[in-house]
Parts: C-alpha cells; sequence; structure tokens
C-alpha cells in the first residue's frame, strides 16, 4: 500500500505537487504534467478567430460539437418514456 508521501503513479518518493487529484507525485510526474499542460496552453494560441479554416485542436473540438448539436436538432426531441415507436428489427 502507497503512503502519502509517495508517488501515485510509480511509488516513488512525491516531492511536488501538481493541480490534480492525487496531487503529490514524483518530479518526474510533475514534469510530465507541467510540461503537457504547457504544450497544451501553447497549442490553443495558435488559434485565428477572424478566419474560417482555423485549424487548432480547440477550433476542430469545437467545430465537431457544433456539428454533433445541429444533428441532435434536426432529428428531433427523443419520445418521452410513455410513448410508442416502431423499431426495426435487425434479422
Amino acid at each position: 500500500m502507497l503512503t502519502p508521501m509517495t508517488c501515485c503513479y510509480c511509488g516513488q518518493r512525491a516531492t511536488a505537487k501538481i493541480v490534480s487529484n492525487p496531487e503529490q507525485v514524483c518530479v518526474e510526474h510533475a514534469l510530465e504534467f507541467w510540461t503537457g499542460l504547457l504544450m497544451y496552453a501553447t497549442d490553443r494560441s495558435d488559434c485565428v478567430k477572424h478566419e474560417r479554416s482555423c485549424a487548432c485542436r480547440a477550433c476542430e473540438e469545437l467545430r465537431g460539437s457544433h456539428l454533433r448539436s445541429l444533428a441532435i436538432a434536426a432529428a428531433g426531441p427523443a419520445p418521452r418514456d410513455h410513448e410508442r415507436f416502431p423499431i426495426r428489427l435487425a434479422s
């Protein structure tokens, strides 16, 4: 069993804190966390909002979410619990 002063990811001695649960991690995992966070933040800074062809990850995710919401709106509301609706059998 790991003690509170060990890294939950590898079992080494926890000497750093990250903004996560659990927060006590070793230096290697703290470095990995902060490097990933900085890479994510700088990747989002490439966004060109005034152009229609922005291909940054944040805009791509937003575009996909927008397309899903349009498809849901076009399909209409889901049937209520008491409503009957036809279901085709898979045969």
